[in-house]
């Protein structure tokens, strides 16, 4: 479509639900929240699921591992994103380490991913991450199979339940095709 501008933006799933509700964002990319009621005024529409894994140095201990025992990985430092921006962090942690006796510890938040993959890169700790993150950091880290394996997180665009505009509704079409070509 010319002459569309698209802007992208690295929000927490918090920041990107409030800027569709006051019209500061047409369209976001959104994992299903574990508390439904956060959508209730949104349309969401599942685009695909992500599988969780362990994210290590190449160089980390666990690494030389395919499948790493979810409580092996909780006895592990964690890096995590910081829990005034990414609330939602925090939460999925507590879900997916629910069933083992022994709860992941934080050494290290970050406001971004980037962030939190550099330091894992450094060898600080680990962390959580869908497969999808495989390919944008590359061979910098290294992506772990977790067993039991947590529940796949879903994917989804989200846009308020107004009408959209033509524009965002050829990208929410755009990003459906893409998304069931994966």
């Amino acid at each position: 479509m010319p002459k569309v501008r698209i802007t992208l933006h690295d929000r927490s799933n918090h920041e990107s639900i409030a800027g569709l509700r006051d019209g500061r964002l047409h369209l976001a990319f959104l994992p299903r929240l574990l508390k439904a009621s956060e959508l209730r005024d949104l349309h969401f529409e599942e685009l695909t699921r992500e599988r969780i894994c362990l994210v290590v140095s190449p160089d980390y201990p666990l690494a030389r591992r395919r499948v790493v025992k979810l409580a092996d990985a909780a006895c592990e430092p964690f890096i995590g994103l910081t829990k005034e921006e990414y609330p939602e962090f925090h939460d999925y942690l507590a879900v997916f380490f629910h069933s083992v006796k022994q709860k992941p510890r934080i050494v290290e938040e970050h406001d971004s991913m980037s962030g939190v993959i550099a330091s894992v890169e450094a060898g600080t700790g680990v962390s959580l991450a869908t497969e999808a993150f495989s390919h944008a950091f590359g061979h910098r880290v290294k992506l772990l199979r977790l067993t039991p394996e947590p529940k796949p997180i879903v994917i989804g665009i989200a846009a308020p339940k107004r009408r959209l505009s033509p524009a965002a509704e050829k990208f929410w079409q755009c990003a459906k095709e893409a998304a069931s070509k994966k």
